[in-house]
């Protein structure tokens, strides 16, 4: 794989809204996942809350990562300031870590590159705040039909709920809309998406990036997610799953973790073909060496991972790169802090790089930020290239009883429990990240830090010539290209 530059970086994560705010909470091992008020769920939370698993129509956990006191300036887009003012989280969020990490790269103001210059944004395909209260009279409407009829009432009326005072269209294109609008707002030119591979998604929005690149089809990209799912909808669901925690704490990488905490919260990167960077004098944050995909295929259930596929992940991503496994420093674990997610990521890893005899350390974000599903990957991601620069690791918190692989290959001293400093293993620091989505999609990322200042400044690589091997379809009554 061609290097890829991260030349520019933003975030808006709970409790930070820049990455040295992030990053000074980190290393204070600050725990950023709070209560959830009225101000998130719209209503009184306790009005549907049961602290008992499994009660119907009921959320049993309040506790996760929310964006508090953030207000978007609408100045400076090219869009109307009074429309971007309305818009939904899930768009002005992206908006601004969109902006952020043009403006941190230093090409917010160049604008015949940003005409090349394009958008990959991993988003969660769910309700949002807007989009709810947008349907809300809908859905009053028909299940008051229906009731009415059920109970041979005709005057039964539903009570009385707030829907949006002044809907705006926009703010129901939940899914891939934020990355057309976001497109429009930046004048971007290039290649511009939505993706949605659950908590995958932002190393996928990362790795389509870098093959955007690749292919030559655009000189810029901003990669990132975004995770602005109604709050209330995240925990109903995530209940009827039995995901969270019933009594306790949600610690990743912790014996006694009895689920996880979902949060919400955008990340974003400019992406530039490492040569070109390098030619061009731009900063590096850090480079991509190379992503590996997979699939988990056929398992046992649609949310049981399986160690195969995350292998296999790894197995991909350490081949197209030509890494040693034994030289990575450092390994920013999916953790999420589900007992039986964390124990098989671990067991994964112990079968990989066991393979090897390499140890690397490990941590997971997630205890500071809560579990930011789509954005996720942003959070372990930033994490990651800020402690290269910084040369140290902050604590993975609330660690009291670590866990280890099942062989004790990837052994509990491994967990780093207290900010240390960045362990060399080799000339360049070298640290990886894993995630793994709903379904059994995962993905592996390799990144070092600034590479040598003599690296040759190559010619910009021609794309490869592809070859249609097959081909098949079904079109109306056509069964078939016959």
């Amino acid at each position: 794989m061609q290097p890829v530059a991260v030349i520019g970086l933003s975030t808006l994560f709970p409790d930070s809204s820049d990455p040295h705010t992030f990053w000074e909470n980190l290393v204070a091992g600050k725990d950023s996942r709070v209560e959830a008020g009225p101000d998130q769920m719209d209503i009184d939370p306790y009005r549907f809350f049961d602290p008992k698993k499994g009660t119907l129509d009921r959320y049993y956990c309040l506790r996760g990562g929310y964006i508090q006191d953030f207000k978007l300036d609408p100045e400076g887009f090219a869009l109307d300031a009074q429309t971007v003012k309305r818009l939904d989280e899930v768009h002005q969020w992206t908006f601004y870590v969109a902006r952020e990490a043009l403006r941190e790269g230093g090409h917010l103001q160049k604008k015949e590159l940003l005409q090349n210059c394009g958008l990959i944004l991993g988003n969660l395909s769910f309700p949002t705040r807007s989009s709810n209260h947008h349907l809300l009279p809908l859905y009053r409407k028909a299940y008051e039909k229906q009731l009415s009829e059920l109970l041979k009432e005709p005057n039964f009326k539903l009570e009385t709920f707030a829907s949006e005072p002044d809907p705006i269209f926009q703010n129901l294109g939940i899914s891939g809309l934020p990355a057309h609008l976001t497109g429009k707002a930046l004048d971007l030119g290039g290649p511009t998406l939505a993706l949605d591979a659950a908590c995958a998604s932002s190393l996928y929005s990362v790795g389509l990036a870098c093959h955007y690149l690749h292919a030559g089809k655009a000189e810029l990209m901003l990669a990132g997610a975004v995770s602005a799912a109604d709050p209330f909808f995240i925990n109903m669901g995530f209940s009827i799953f039995q995901a969270y925690p019933e009594k306790g704490e949600s610690c990743p990488l912790n014996k006694d973790s009895g689920g996880l905490f979902a949060s919400e919260g955008a990340g974003m990167f400019l992406l530039k073909r490492l040569d070109d960077a390098l030619r061009d004098g731009d900063q590096v944050h850090a480079v991509i060496r190379s992503v590996g995909w997979s699939n988990d295929g056929r398992g046992q259930f649609v949310l049981s991972p399986n160690p195969k596929g995350q292998v296999l992940a790894f197995e991909r991503a350490y081949s197209e790169s030509g890494i040693d496994p034994t030289k990575i420093d450092y390994v920013e674990c999916h953790a999420t802090g589900t007992p039986l997610g964390d124990k098989v990521e671990l067991n994964s890893m112990e079968t990989f790089f066991g393979r090897y005899g390499a140890k690397p350390r490990i941590g997971s974000v997630k205890s500071n930020l809560g579990h930011m599903l789509t954005a996720a990957g942003m959070g372990g991601m930033t994490k990651v290239i800020l402690s290269m620069k910084h040369g140290m690791i902050p604590p993975t918190i609330h660690v009291e009883s670590p866990m280890e692989s099942g062989n004790g290959g990837i052994s509990s001293d491994l967990i780093v429990r207290e900010t240390c400093e960045w362990p060399h293993r080799g000339e360049q620091k070298h640290a990886t990240i894993s995630a793994f989505g709903f379904g059994g999609t995962n993905a592996h990322l390799l990144f070092d830090r600034l590479p040598d200042a003599t690296l040759p400044k190559t010619k910009k690589s021609e794309p490869p010539r592809l070859a249609i091997i097959g081909m098949e379809g079904v079109f109306g009554p056509c069964n078939g290209l016959d």
